[in-house]
């Protein structure tokens, strides 16, 4: 009697876990599977130091100029970001966050920036890009590590590289090809 107690108790104990695991493995939505996303964006920075630049620096070692090669040098950026190369191209949204010439050389630069998408296809999400890179090379490359709404939980990277630069209004354009996966 004893046996069939036990053997009773373990069925019902096997029962029930097997119906909390079914329920904690039963497939969700079709929008719940990992997605992947590539896509070309354009920041336009303009860093002149005027009233509409969209890059500044805000802080620095006492008695050392304040540039992207100056060691310690902390920049903040708030550049629009269009479909296109052309400034007249459809909005995107805003590429905000900050960077810091990170090496004792200047050549590196750590980057942490929030995409914040403003366009019907993406309103309201976000990717998150951090790292650190050689910011003088042709393509720098720096992680995707976080994103919301669309993007939700998204990873990957993104790559940066200069389209162009017109000195006498201190206005760069720069490509941001993003490759991320996200649910």
């Amino acid at each position: 009697m004893a046996l069939a107690n036990n053997t009773n108790l373990s069925l019902a104990l096997l029962l029930v876990l097997g119906t909390s695991m079914a329920m904690f493995t039963i497939p969700g939505e079709a929008d719940d599977r990992l997605k992947e996303t590539k896509m070309s964006v354009y920041f336009h920075d303009y860093s002149s130091g005027g009233p509409d630049s969209t890059v500044r620096a805000v802080v620095g070692f006492p008695g050392k100029p304040w540039n992207l090669a100056q060691f310690g040098t902390l920049f903040v950026s708030d550049d629009p970001i269009t479909e296109g190369p052309d400034s007249e191209s459809a909005p995107v949204g805003r590429g905000r966050g900050i960077f810091i010439t990170a090496s004792l050389d200047g050549l590196n630069t750590y980057v942490s920036l929030s995409i914040d998408f403003t366009n019907e296809a993406y309103n309201g999400s976000t990717i998150q890009i951090q790292g650190n890179s050689d910011q003088f090379k042709a393509v720098r490359e720096y992680g995707v590590v976080s994103g919301t709404g669309k993007f939700r939980f998204a990873n990957g990277y993104v790559t940066f590289e200069d389209s162009s630069f017109d000195r006498s209004t201190s206005h760069a354009i720069i490509r941001c090809n993003i490759s991320i996966l996200h649910y």
